[in-house]
C-alpha cells in the first residue's frame, strides 16, 4: 500500500516538473558568476509588470519647474549643497519598515532620499516605479543626526537591498510617482 502511494505521488511530481515550459538552466548558466559591474549597475526597471500605486503624490506638491538630471547632481554635489532641487529616477530601494527613505537611480548612479522629518512616507512597494523628487541636497559633511543613517542605519539597509552606497542624499519635501 505504501509503495503504491509513494509511486503515485512520485508520478504526480514528475508530471508537474515535465510540464514546465521553461528549460532548466544549463550547467554553464548555473555556474556562471555575476560580474561585479552587473551587481553595481543601478536597477533599470520599468513599471511594466509592477503593481500600480494607489496614490501618486506624497508630501508637499512639487513646485520646482526645472529638473536637475541625476548625473549633474552626482558630478558636482557641492554645487547643490543645501539647495532645493528637483530630480527624477527609478526607485531602486525603499525602507521596508515604514517607507521613510528610498533610493532612485539611473545609469549614472543613485541618490538616497530621506523623507523630510518623517513628515510623510512612500509606499514600501514603490521599487521599479519612476519618481520625481523635490528636496534639499544634504551636505556630505552634515552633522551627526542630520544625515540619513546616522541613528537608524537606513544607509546600511539600502546598501543591503542595492549592493551599493548612494553618492548623494536629498531630504525630500515632495515625491511624485510618474507611473
Amino acid at each position: 500500500m505504501r509503495a503504491q502511494l509513494l509511486a503515485s505521488v512520485s508520478f504526480l511530481v514528475l508530471t508537474q516538473l515535465g510540464c514546465s515550459r521553461e528549460a532548466p538552466p544549463s550547467a554553464e548558466q548555473a555556474a556562471a558568476p555575476v560580474a561585479d559591474a552587473e551587481r553595481a549597475a543601478p536597477m533599470q526597471a520599468s513599471a511594466a509588470g509592477i503593481a500600480p500605486l494607489q496614490k501618486k503624490q506624497f508630501g508637499a506638491p512639487i513646485t520646482e519647474t526645472a529638473t536637475t538630471p541625476l548625473p549633474e547632481l552626482l558630478q558636482d554635489p557641492g554645487k547643490f549643497s543645501n539647495k532645493t532641487v528637483r530630480t527624477e529616477g527609478v526607485v531602486s530601494a525603499v525602507c521596508k519598515s515604514m517607507g521613510c527613505w528610498m533610493e532612485i537611480a539611473d545609469e549614472s548612479g543613485s541618490a538616497h532620499i530621506k523623507m523630510a522629518g518623517h513628515s510623510f512616507f512612500v509606499p514600501k512597494d514603490a521599487s521599479g516605479h519612476r519618481a520625481v523628487v523635490q528636496g534639499k541636497m544634504v551636505a556630505a559633511d552634515a552633522e551627526e543626526g542630520g544625515a540619513c543613517g546616522a541613528k537608524d542605519n537606513c544607509r546600511g539597509e539600502a546598501e543591503k537591498q542595492t549592493g551599493r552606497i548612494a553618492k548623494i542624499e536629498l531630504e525630500a519635501t515632495g515625491v511624485q510617482f510618474l507611473d
